[in-house]
């Protein structure tokens, strides 16, 4: 039987998990209760194993659910980041797409207006590190992981648990839909550009420039998620 491709495997994983939430919806499902194993959640779904598997690792990445050891899968206790887990749009809808990432902006952009209110410069200094160690010579993966750092270090800043928990859920999912880019190599263009616009984005925050740090802001994030 022919085996399907990765990018097959991830394209229908996600359809999978929203099918999977939809059934957590469906039965109930309060925290602490169990999900079927993997194998009757393939027999369900009429799907491969591999694809439940990912789509499991999809929910439990945005934090709905939880693996304990030698046990199974459980809904996770509910919360202000479950709550929104459940609202984010399923990876096809393109409109709903590009509504969060203006959504993420406007999360930010409140963010940094907190941030340069009582940023001091020496808490920019492991940021200015991170975007050090993102010119190395290292993958596209880790390129990627490093991007996704700073801008949650960034929102740390604002000291605000409520703002940390909301747009640590929407990085991660940033991260699950920005895993195609993994797979594939990022131009030296790419790089730099985004490099450039990290450290001009500290730069402004540094020198208190608050507008300009705004503008770039969206200038980045809206050119970043362009191509999805």
């Amino acid at each position: 039987m022919k085996q399907p491709l990765a990018s097959e495997v991830k394209s229908l994983s996600w359809i999978v998990s929203d099918r999977i939430k939809q059934y957590m919806m469906d039965q109930q499902l309060k925290p602490g209760d169990r999900l079927p194993p993997e194998r009757a959640l393939s027999e369900a779904l009429a799907v491969s194993r591999p694809v439940v598997r990912e789509a499991l690792s999809h929910l439990e990445t945005l934090g709905l659910i939880e693996k304990h050891q030698g046990r199974g899968l459980f809904v996770k206790e509910q919360n202000l980041s479950r709550l929104f887990q459940e609202m984010l749009p399923p990876n096809h809808d393109k409109q709903a797409f590009k509504q969060l990432v203006e959504f993420r902006f406007m999360i930010e952009q409140a963010a940094l207006s907190h941030i340069m209110n009582h940023i001091q410069k020496e808490q920019l200094q492991p940021l200015y590190k991170i975007i050090e160690q993102s010119e190395d010579n290292i993958s596209d993966s880790e390129f990627v992981r490093l991007d996704h750092e700073l801008h949650r270090r960034l929102i740390q800043l604002s000291t605000n648990p409520y703002l940390v928990e909301l747009t640590t859920v929407i990085d991660n999912f940033f991260a699950l839909i920005e895993q195609p880019l993994r797979d594939k190599a990022l131009s030296i263009e790419e790089r730099n550009q985004s490099i450039g616009q990290h450290r001009q984005l500290l730069d402004f925050i540094e020198q208190g420039q608050k507008g300009k740090a705004i503008e770039l802001l969206e200038e980045h994030l809206l050119l970043s998620y362009s191509h999805f």
